[in-house]
């Protein structure tokens, strides 16, 4: 396993998080791939946090989700960047902002992807949460998820960009056994592919003791939301809460790589 905290960027334009952020990140490669195409990104400093998994051959994967955590953070360093996919300068911030730094990392990973022969067709999904003050912006692409506890209570704050998903929404599907369906983790959305990309967002009011989960397929994929839950109210510690998600994961078999980032609200 492996963890981050903080990042190697400074932030000159933000706003401080109204309140104290705790936060754990953990990544594992899993029990069945041989390396690890998941990165994730905590920025405490500027309220920022997000998970990206990478796809395509060979290392690309990797190389985009990295290309997106660091791309997305850059917009917090300097807004100017984002132009002229959204706001402009340092008035530039919270949800319109974030939408146009992810905006902009599909941007940049699709050009790569065009013009490296290695990286060609290399694509990531992303879920971020940027907080300001009383609120949190939540923005994903892909089938990276947000959670939200609060008061004992585990909600999914994000909708699978998914074929399986699709195939739920039609009542085709029982979202009970995915594994009933050919291809259902194939995503219909993300980062790379094209050269512009929808991106969900929306912003929450957020109360002291609210806990964000970050999350990608390799777990929200294989452990249960009543696990998940029960994991998180009975490690209170974010580090063992964040290693205990993992180890959960890798009981399941770890078919996938395996991120989970917790973010608690003062």
């Amino acid at each position: 396993m492996s963890s981050a905290s903080g990042s190697a960027l400074s932030a000159r334009h933000h706003d401080a998080p109204l309140y104290r952020l705790g936060c754990a990140g953990v990544t594992d490669t899993g029990r069945l791939r041989d390396h690890n195409e998941d990165r994730f990104g905590i920025f405490p400093e500027i309220g920022l946090f997000a998970v990206a998994d990478g796809m395509g051959g060979a290392a690309a994967g990797e190389v985009a989700a990295q290309m997106a955590i660091e791309l997305i953070c850059e917009a917090f360093v300097d807004s100017d960047v984002t132009w002229p996919l959204g706001e402009r300068g340092p008035g530039g911030k919270g949800l319109s902002l974030l939408e146009a730094a992810i905006r902009r990392a599909n941007h940049c990973i699709h050009g790569v992807s065009l013009t490296t022969p290695a990286c060609r067709g290399m694509g990531t999904t992303i879920a971020a949460v940027l907080v300001r003050g009383q609120r949190a912006m939540l923005a994903h692409v892909g089938d990276s998820r947000i959670y939200r506890l609060r008061r004992r209570r585990l909600e999914a704050m994000t909708e699978d960009h998914s074929l399986f998903n699709e195939l739920v929404r039609a009542g085709i599907a029982d979202p009970e056994h995915p594994e009933n369906f050919a291809q259902h983790n194939l995503i219909m959305r993300a980062l790379g592919p094209e050269p512009t990309v929808e991106v969900d967002a929306r912003m929450v009011e957020v109360v002291p003791g609210d806990t964000f989960l970050l999350c990608s397929d390799g777990l929200c994929g294989v452990v249960t939301q009543p696990e998940i839950t029960a994991i998180l109210l009975h490690h209170t510690n974010l580090d063992e809460a964040a290693e205990q998600l993992i180890t959960c994961a890798n009981a399941e078999g770890g078919p996938d790589n395996i991120t989970a980032v917790l973010v608690r609200i003062g």
